[in-house]
């Protein structure tokens, strides 16, 4: 790969922070109003707990760019800070977080798609458009980041419109009491349905570490990421707070809840079918245009994996704009498979389905970097003991959450989860024997020291 052309490929902080503000609403921004419609407008609080955990990792992210500036972000400071083994537990759970995301991404758009083309409501040809449309944005993504951050620009201005027309504009057509009837109506307490709330507005907030795991695509990354991950946050947090709410008190309940286009039938339903075609048009170049961004975080943590001989070698090979070629193209085949076996006669229900796995998916790496951070700063000597104790306060509130998310959890997906790290117990002795038969001598009972070790040095 030329490096020079590799380099000149980055983001700046402009397209990173539309590119993370992007990853975060892509799908969820779109189609979560009509998936929280099932709990009721009670969902509200369940956004406002999600946020601020979600507030509470991002400061943690940025924190971590800024002490272990490293490309795979996160992930890359998990296995540093505890060791080979568990940083190839959280690679595969995150990179199954990013990957299965993408698939609904698709869905979203489809859905929107559908809008102009009702034969798409067929789960055969919705399915396969998602699929065509995996493998266009393959070869888009191939071309760099740079590019990707340009278009994302535009696709972003896009989404930012849509959501703020119907987030602002909707509340003169508002209706309070349709809104106060729907309140709690998923058949458990509010407790309850607030927790789950909570945890279904994650899928909202996933990406929020798009930036510091997108470390080799950036320029200037330890002023950009950090800058670039809390503005993101901001502009998905405004949009998410002006949209959701407003829907729920603008279209019937039950038309809610069954629709595979809410932000569409909310324009339908307020100013006519032109406008809801205006608006379902520019959803679907909003959620297809976050998916080569997206496709570039699902490759950039295998990436860093494979370099740093966790993960098979092919990973980590890079075209000449810098992306890792083979590692895209191996998750597009995983996506058409998961599509594949997530057929539903009902869109809404594939899509909870693909959405449920994700946040699964991704609970674990995120908990274990939020107890990285204060590692990190002890291994550095950062800051002053209020600095610490204060990171340490956001780490508990960011656990906290995690551990609510982790007890609504269904049984199979648990199951599944801990089948997952099994898994992994023959991939780290294939890692094992190659650094064996490399003649690199890595006792398992020094693991974690010499992974303190590499972090120290790093640090320094």
């Amino acid at each position: 790969m030329d490096k020079c052309c590799a380099k000149t490929n980055q983001m700046g902080l402009l397209a990173l922070t539309i590119m993370t503000a992007s990853n975060m609403m892509g799908s969820g921004v779109f189609m979560l109003p009509a998936t929280l419609a099932r709990i009721g407008s009670i969902s509200v609080w369940g956004w406002g707990l999600a946020f601020i955990a979600i507030a509470a990792l991002a400061l943690i992210f940025s924190k971590m760019s800024e002490l272990f500036p490293r490309n795979g972000g996160i992930i890359a400071s998990i296995t540093a800070s505890f060791g080979p083994f568990i940083g190839l537990q959280m690679t595969l759970f995150y990179w199954l977080s990013t990957w299965i995301g993408n698939c609904a991404l698709l869905l979203a758009g489809v859905g929107y798609l559908s809008f102009f083309f009702p034969t798409l409501y067929n789960p055969i040809y919705g399915t396969t458009a998602c699929i065509v449309l995996l493998w266009c944005s393959v070869l888009w993504g191939l071309r760099g980041a740079k590019l990707v951050g340009y278009v994302q620009m535009f696709t972003g201005g896009c989404m930012v419109l849509v959501i703020l027309s119907v987030g602002v504009l909707g509340w003169g057509y508002f209706d309070v009491a349709r809104y106060q009837a729907a309140w709690n109506i998923s058949g458990v307490s509010d407790y309850q349905a607030i927790i789950n709330a909570a945890t279904i507005s994650l899928w909202g907030f996933l990406g929020i570490e798009s930036a510091s795991v997108s470390f080799s695509q950036v320029k200037n990354p330890r002023r950009t990421i950090p800058i670039a991950t809390l503005l993101g946050l901001g502009i998905a947090g405004l949009c998410y707070a002006s949209s959701t709410n407003v829907m729920m008190g603008l279209l019937p309940h039950d038309v809610l809840m069954n629709s595979s286009s809410p932000f569409a039938d909310s324009a339908k339903s307020m100013w006519g079918t032109a406008a809801g075609s205006l608006i379902s048009a520019m959803v679907v170049i909003a959620c297809l245009g976050a998916m080569p961004g997206w496709q570039i975080l699902q490759t950039e943590v295998p990436r860093a994996a494979a370099e740093d001989g966790l993960l098979p070698s092919f990973f980590a090979r890079t075209n000449r704009h810098g992306v890792p070629w083979l590692g895209l193209i191996f998750t597009a085949s995983l996506m058409t498979a998961l599509l594949l076996l997530t057929l539903s006669p009902n869109l809404q229900s594939q899509f909870h389905c693909v959405i449920t796995l994700a946040i699964s998916a991704s609970l674990l790496p995120y908990a274990f970097a939020a107890v990285s951070l204060p590692v990190m700063m002890v291994m550095n000597r950062q800051g002053s003991n209020l600095s610490f104790w204060a990171y340490c306060c956001l780490s508990l509130v960011a656990l906290s959450f995690i551990a609510l998310a982790l007890m609504t959890e269904s049984t199979p997906t648990v199951v599944w989860g801990i089948i997952l790290q099994i898994l992994t117990i023959p991939l780290y002795l294939l890692y094992v024997a190659r650094r064996h038969r490399q003649k690199i001598d890595v006792p398992q009972c020094n693991l974690t020291e010499q992974s303190f070790s590499i972090l120290s040095k790093e640090l320094s």
